[in-house]
Parts: C-alpha cells; sequence; structure tokens
C-alpha cells in the first residue's frame, strides 16, 4: 500500500501492543516498512527484546516498552514514550489477547479474569489512553483485533468468544462517538491464523479440522491479517467508520450447511 503524499508530510506514529508476535509482530512491521515510527507494547520482555533485534533495519524509529495493558500505571509510562515522538498523527492497533478454553461449568475465576483483563479491560484502557492525543490532533485511527469468535460461536470457548464479542460492540459504540472528530475506529475478526499461540495449542487432528471448516481450505497468516489492519488505518479507507472486517478465509460467509452440487 502506498503512502499518499499528504501523509508523507506527517509524522506518524502507529501504537502496536502485543507487537512482540503473531499479529502484532506482523502489524508492526507492515507499519515500519511503510515508513511510520512506532511504540510497541508487550508485557513479554523476552520477546519483546527479540522482536527490537529483529527490527534492527529500522533502528531509531520505534520505541519497545514493556507494558501490561490491563494496568492502567503500565499504560501511562507507555504514554511517555508516545508523546516524546511528538507525531501528528497516531494510529494504535489493539493486538493483545489471551486465550483460554475450556467448558463453562469448569473454567476458574482466573480464566474469567486474564481474558476480560487483556481482552476487552486492556483494548478499553489502550483507547482511553490514545484518544486525548487523537483529540488534540484531531484525528486519528483506531484498529481493534477481535476475532469470528467475537462474530459466532465456539465449541469449548464461552470466555474468550464473550471478550471478543465485547471487542467488536466497543468498536462500534467508540466509532460512533469519536468519527465526527476526525477519529475512525475499526475493528478486524481473524480466523485460525499460524501464529505462535495458535500453532503451540493445535493438534494435528484440530488443524486438519480447521482447514476443512474454512471454505479456502488454508490457515490464514499473520501478514494477511496485519494487511487489513493498515488498510483499515490508512486514508484509502477514509469512509470506513465503525466496520468489523472479518479476515476469515470466507468462513463467516458460510451458514454451515453442506454443499447441495455432491451427492450425499
Amino acid at each position: 500500500m502506498e503512502i499518499r503524499g499528504d501523509q508523507r508530510k506527517m509524522k506518524q506514529l502507529a501504537i502496536v501492543t502485543g507487537a512482540s508476535s503473531g499479529i502484532g509482530k506482523a502489524v508492526a512491521k507492515k507499519f515500519l516498512e511503510l515508513g511510520y515510527e512506532a511504540v510497541l507494547a508487550d508485557r513479554n520482555p523476552d520477546r519483546l527484546r527479540a522482536a527490537e533485534e529483529g527490527f534492527g533495519a529500522w533502528k531509531g524509529r520505534f520505541t519497545c516498552c514493556e507494558t501490561d495493558v490491563a494496568d492502567a500505571g503500565s499504560i501511562d509510562a507507555l504514554i511517555v514514550q508516545v508523546r516524546r515522538r511528538k507525531a501528528d498523527f497516531h494510529v494504535l492497533v489493539n493486538c493483545a489477547g489471551v486465550f483460554r478454553g475450556g467448558l463453562l461449568h469448569e473454567a476458574a475465576a482466573e480464566d474469567y479474569d486474564v481474558q476480560f483483563d487483556v481482552n476487552v479491560k486492556g483494548t478499553c484502557l489502550m483507547m482511553k489512553a490514545v484518544l486525548p492525543l487523537m483529540l488534540e490532533a484531531h484525528g486519528g485511527s483506531i484498529v481493534n483485533v477481535a476475532s469470528v469468535s467475537g462474530i459466532r460461536g465456539d465449541y469449548n470457548a464461552p470466555l474468550y468468544c464473550a471478550s471478543k464479542g465485547a471487542v467488536i460492540s466497543l468498536t462500534r459504540a467508540a466509532a460512533l462517538d469519536y468519527m465526527e472528530k476526525g477519529i475512525r475506529i475499526n475493528c478486524v475478526s481473524p480466523s485460525a491464523t499460524a501464529t505462535p499461540m495458535f500453532l503451540s495449542g493445535t493438534g494435528d487432528g484440530v488443524m486438519r479440522a480447521f482447514k476443512e471448516a474454512l471454505p479456502d481450505h488454508k490457515i490464514g497468516l499473520p501478514e494477511q491479517v496485519a494487511d487489513a489492519v493498515v488498510f483499515l488505518a490508512s486514508p484509502q479507507a477514509a469512509h470506513i467508520c465503525g466496520h468489523n472486517l472479518p479476515v476469515d478465509g470466507g468462513l463467516t460467509a458460510w451458514n454451515g450447511q453442506p454443499r447441495q452440487d455432491k451427492d450425499a
């Protein structure tokens, strides 16, 4: 995606949570490749250091911050680093996320707390912290990473589905409040994506089942989700606000019924 001439005149900054791995890392790389400066947040210091080394080609253009998105004080420290960059235009991408499967009657309180703390509260707190910067600049763009699990139900994942559904609703409601102020808020909803979190917890049999269930029969790539994020954050999407874009190989287009062009 090209950057328009009027964009090149501005100092643009991408703030990416969950930036040390998976979709977040792919998003961070895309923005750096496009010439953005970046503040990369993650709560895992070891992975964050590894990402910093991997982004060595853009040294000086980004800052890594160990950040717990569920902790307001930790986010305050992140915003200090954001303000030091003195950007004209801010993009926030909330990629930080946690998954814990299990049946509802067997779930521990911690299973609820950790998923809602990171997936919902963390997204809310990051938006709350960055929106004042966008209001000062009279514009900005936020892209939240939800999930197809927030659109339709999944077996064995009620808490995760509920948390991602909350992210989609938050995106739509907040978009209404801020679009007249020049701030666009959207989200993407990936299906199965080849991130370390997904691959480490998915056996061969389940992987085959995912491929069979997806209309394109392919596991998505983090870079494909990142492309959608970058598009929604860009001026090319200037008339798109409050939208949830599935990046799902056609999964949400299918109603679940069997094909009727084949013999039973």
